[in-house]
């Protein structure tokens, strides 16, 4: 068997169950590493593993959730395609992330999308602790829209999609204490729309 087709290769919105096949329980590196040796199960079980998380932190960068699975889909073909130069460091998260980010701009760049929210209507009547929890949700939304970017993106890989500070700086290619003081102020920030009236 000859390494994965990226032609054949597509973003599930509701990843399946993986199989135990002994690929889920290799960490990143490995499986990158055992990828490039041709062992298509390998990439299936990180794309598995990491999509659902990767399309939250991209629909709340770009606010569109087509958007956000192209922007996924394509750092997993980015990724696919360094699988030969990739070095197993123990930062995958980290490299990972970085082409996440980078799609991100490049469609930011091409589409000149502003970061907006999609208010989907419930297909079933909501109970009023649903509704609560959706708008304060939404209001959740608008106050990281708000932000500057710089300050939302650490905030969605700190939170959303739960990396270290370390895996950050590593990331955004920025000082450990960069990362600390742009979560610091970002939260600061949001408390305080979140509280205006």
């Amino acid at each position: 068997m000859g390494p994965p087709n990226p032609r054949n290769m597509h973003v599930v919105r509701d990843p399946p169950e993986v199989a135990n096949d002994g690929a889920s329980s290799h960490g990143d590196d490995e499986l990158m590493l055992l990828a490039r040796n041709g062992q298509r199960e390998a990439f299936d079980s990180l794309v598995v593993r990491h999509q659902a998380r990767m399309l939250r932190v991209a629909q709340r960068l770009l606010g569109d959730p087509g958007a956000a699975a192209d922007a996924v889909q394509n750092t997993f073909l980015a990724l696919f395609g360094a699988l030969g130069d990739y070095q197993a460091r123990g930062k995958f998260r980290s490299y990972l992330y970085r082409l996440l980010l980078n799609q991100c701009r490049r469609m930011h760049r091409g589409w000149h999308l502003e970061y907006r929210t999609r208010s989907l209507l419930p297909s079933e009547p909501m109970t009023s602790d649903q509704l609560l929890a959706r708008e304060r949700q939404q209001e959740v939304e608008r106050a990281l829209a708000r932000l500057p970017a710089k300050q939302r993106s650490v905030l969605l890989m700190r939170y959303t999609a739960e990396l270290g500070y370390q895996e950050i700086a590593d990331a955004l290619d920025i000082p450990l204490g960069t990362v600390k003081s742009r979560i610091f102020e970002a939260t600061a920030r949001l408390r305080a729309f979140l509280e205006e009236p």
